[in-house]
């Protein structure tokens, strides 16, 4: 928790996340409204210059548990992720990921449907979080309940891998996969140049991810064997 309370920029996305969820319920509720109308991803909604649905949907959620999936991922990653990089990168890799997600899901469907939630954002901060952290040793919750010890890149390849299957047969077809994707491969893409650049911290209490007699070619979670 010390290190979420150093995290301003993480804080900040929460708050905008649960404010807006908030928001859309009174609106639901009491005036028979929803926030969807101008602010979900469509392409209809583009067409008719809503621009800003490509970065507004990202703060939307079509329920409490869709919320807090993305919410506990954006704490688990966040923080760290903002430390490594500072503020500024920081939110650039998140907002990249969240317009990169929305508009390959948003222009590779048949069909146009509203766009919501920041899933395509977070996808982004778990591989941006495996390439710059490929060896580090995590838990994840399979399913949420199921502990598994596993390094940051298997759970990068895990992002990816499952996007593409349940995209490919069609698995849940209410959740935007593709948003996944897109967000996971913008993550990926900006950390890796973050690092090319050498525009990434070390955190002081963990050693370096990447050693230094590494050879050339080795790093970025695809290459993680």
């Amino acid at each position: 928790m010390e290190r979420l309370r150093e995290s301003p920029v993480t804080l900040i996305l929460i708050g905008i996340n649960a404010a807006l969820f908030l928001t859309e319920e009174v609106f639901r509720l009491l005036f028979n409204s929803s926030l969807f109308l101008i602010l979900a991803l469509s392409r209809e909604g583009i067409w008719d210059g809503a621009w800003w649905q490509f970065l507004t949907h990202a703060f939307l959620h079509g329920n409490l548990f869709h919320l807090m999936v993305n919410m506990l991922a954006l704490w688990f990653t966040g923080p760290i992720l903002e430390e490594l990089l500072g503020a500024w990168r920081y939110l650039l890799l998140y907002v990249s990921a969240a317009l990169t997600g929305g508009i390959l899901q948003t222009y590779s469907s048949t069909q146009s449907v509203d766009l919501v939630g920041a899933s395509g954002a977070v996808c982004g901060l778990l591989t941006g979080f495996a390439t710059l952290l490929p060896r580090l040793e995590i838990t994840a919750l399979i399913f949420f309940v199921i502990p598994v010890r596993m390094k940051a890149a298997t759970l990068g390849w895990l992002v990816v891998i499952v996007s593409v299957i349940f995209w490919f047969f069609k698995i849940e077809q209410g959740i935007g996969h593709l948003a996944h994707l897109g967000g996971a491969i913008a993550g990926f893409a900006v950390c890796l140049i973050y690092r090319k650049l050498g525009l990434v911290r070390t955190l002081p209490e963990m050693p370096p991810p990447i050693p230094q007699q590494e050879k050339a070619g080795q790093g970025g979670f695809p290459t993680i064997p």
